[in-house]
């Protein structure tokens, strides 16, 4: 008997998310992408219609799986400077899992598609402040508990951490020793406690 639908919908994405994360966009030939979906290109383009449309569907895949990482991170029972804190080791975790130095799917689509393609960026960049909300929230909450000087400018607070997050994903892919990164990470984190 066969499985239902969604899930061999959903291993195909994610096949199809890991393929795009290592290649990149461009890189990615149908012929790779029915190799690892396990797809013929009849069967690929009637479900997708063409790769452009496979590779967004990628990126929503990647990124509901990232986002809900994020939110349990930053909404946990922790105090709300410590849940930013968590969300940095948890950072320093993954980079430590990514053998390949794949780094993060969103980051390397800013850096791979040109910037008239309008389509695509808004897409990225959606997700991207939808995350920095999350920041703004929990930044927030702190200074709403005291822990930043009242005149922080919490969304401002959360553009900072969120160029962090950008540039150490960057910098995460020239293999750097994870006591450099986590050194970088603490010296973002006292801006925080400086506020």
């Amino acid at each position: 008997m066969a499985r239902p639908l969604e899930f061999e919908y959903e291993e195909v994405l994610n096949n199809a998310m890991q393929l795009f994360w290592r290649k990149g966009y461009a890189t990615a030939s149908i012929k790779d992408l029915t190799e690892v979906t396990k797809l013929q290109p009849g069967s690929l383009y009637g479900t997708f219609k063409n790769k452009r449309n496979l590779f967004l569907q990628s990126l929503d895949f990647y990124f509901i799986n990232l986002y809900e990482s994020i939110h349990r991170i930053l909404h946990s029972d922790n105090a709300p400077l410590e849940r930013i804190k968590d969300f940095f080791d948890y950072f320093i975790s993954q980079s430590e899992k990514d053998n390949d130095r794949k780094s993060c799917l969103l980051v390397n689509t800013l850096l791979e598609i040109p910037v008239d393609d309008k389509e695509i960026n808004k897409q990225v960049r959606d997700m991207f402040l939808k995350v920095e909300n999350e920041f703004s929230k929990v930044l927030i909450e702190a200074r709403d508990k005291g822990d930043l000087d009242k005149k922080a400018d919490p969304q401002s607070l959360a553009k900072m951490l969120m160029s962090g997050i950008f540039g150490l994903q960057v910098y995460n892919r020239m293999q750097p020793d994870q006591q450099g990164l986590k050194k970088i990470i603490q010296n973002l984190l006292s801006t925080l406690t400086k506020q």
